[in-house]
């Protein structure tokens, strides 16, 4: 069996001036099967139907992703197998957000992004319904995995937007998926080499939008695992936190 030789760290942080954390973060690492998975979920809805939504979203995500690994009697599953699983998976927690709003009127219009990473066997799996995010560090190159589900993404991607226009639109979060609020999904399912060094930054749009992409590469290149995590966090704090702020990374020992 490949050795297993990754470690993850997160945190999830109110921010300075919404009144409540709807954000949800989670992780699980089975070093015995050899394999992780990280999630973060970003609620939306009104009272404290988004924290049900993304606390929903991480635990049933979770939950299904270890079923994936303990079905399948000590083998690892096929890219076809995994690619399907991960599909279904995404459905399935998009299915009980809307039995959960059916059956709570009181929580109705929840829902929630939803970035994951399922890493085993030399494998790296990314999953990703909304504006949250998944970025890989890769020596001095820090690129983001995950394409945006908002307008003014598929602006960008059509040519009616400059990114300048775009950083300063008041459409930029408006999601065109979400888990729970659209009725046709379409999640984003990659596949991606690993290289020695590889890092990986999962975050909320309330870390995105407090500072560049550039700061976000020197802090994890700077810095050991957790003080970049905590540095990050500061960061955003720093710069007013006006949402949720939640990140995990994830990096090899």
């Amino acid at each position: 069996m490949t050795p297993f030789t990754w470690k993850v760290t997160g945190v999830s942080d109110q921010g300075k001036k919404r009144p409540n954390n709807e954000d949800a973060i989670g992780w699980q690492t089975d070093r015995e099967r050899g394999w992780l998975c990280a999630v973060i979920a970003d609620g939306m809805g009104g009272h404290a139907a988004g924290e049900v939504a993304s606390s929903m979203a991480r635990t049933r995500f979770l939950d299904l992703i270890e079923h994936l690994f303990t079905s399948s009697n000590g083998a690892y599953p096929s890219e076809l197998t995994t690619r399907t699983a991960l599909t279904e998976y995404v459905l399935q927690v998009d299915q009980q957000i809307k039995a959960h709003a059916k059956s709570h009127p009181e929580d109705a219009g929840l829902g929630t992004t939803l970035v994951a990473i399922v890493l085993f066997q030399g494998q790296c799996w990314i999953v990703n319904i909304g504006d949250s995010r998944c970025y890989r560090q890769r020596g001095d190159e820090f690129k983001q995995l995950t394409r945006d589900d908002t307008l003014v993404q598929s602006w960008l991607d059509n040519g009616q937007i400059s990114y300048e226009k775009a950083e300063q639109s008041p459409y930029k979060n408006v999601l065109t998926q979400a888990l729970g609020a659209k009725e046709v999904l379409n999640p984003q399912i990659l596949t991606i080499d690993i290289q020695s060094g590889d890092k990986f930054l999962l975050c909320s749009d309330g870390l995105s939008n407090c500072m560049t992409a550039a700061f976000m590469s020197d802090t994890l290149q700077s810095y050991p695992l957790e003080e970049s995590t905590r540095q990050l966090l500061d960061e955003a704090l720093s710069a007013g936190a006006p949402d949720n702020v939640s990140l995990i990374v994830i990096a090899q020992d």
